[in-house]
């Protein structure tokens, strides 16, 4: 099912996309890595050699420059500017490397018709409704209490739409 795929992962150069990266190249050879990432969190020294890796901001450079040249078939987006405590002091940052690069993905993914975009998430969106609580559960009701976790909310609710009106295949953890 995943053979032969173009894989793009945002965010490669940090924990969970370099070790995907790493993943999908040791157990699917027949596959393509791209990867993008500003490293401004993650580290060069994490993405495999094998992986086409982009560095680019991708809230200010032109994430559809990937698309065209690569014409990625699923989407593992991880980058995002996780800044929870700090995000109430740097709105609009937060909300355009979060919620303004999300919509740009998505409506490439859109144009594109690529096969899934998964999505990573936050337990920031809960707000203080998980503390205490374990295992909480996806049914709980969202309650972001910082401009991260409206940022996070906010990108799920536009996945969800974008599935609702373009029948984009998504997958949030």
């Amino acid at each position: 099912m995943v053979e032969n795929k173009t894989i793009l992962i945002t965010g490669v150069g940090g924990l969970l996309g370099s070790r995907l990266a790493d993943y999908i190249i040791e157990n699917h050879p027949t596959c393509k890595v791209v990867g993008v990432d500003d490293l401004s969190g993650g580290y060069r020294e994490n993405i495999n050699e094998k992986v086409n890796f982009w560095q680019m901001d991708l809230a200010n450079h032109p994430i559809e420059n990937i698309f065209e040249a690569h014409k990625p078939d699923i989407v593992f987006h991880f980058a995002a500017y996780a800044a929870e405590g700090l995000s109430p002091f740097i709105r609009a940052y937060n909300y355009d490397n979060n919620l303004k690069t999300t919509a740009k993905i998505v409506n490439e993914c859109i144009k594109w018709g690529i096969d899934r975009l998964v999505f990573t998430s936050t337990m920031a969106v809960y707000g203080h409704g998980w503390e205490g609580k374990r295992p909480f559960e996806e049914s709980d009701p969202p309650a972001p209490i910082d401009p991260y976790g409206i940022a996070k909310f906010a990108c799920e609710m536009d996945i969800q739409a974008a599935g609702d009106q373009h029948g984009l295949d998504w997958t949030i953890i």
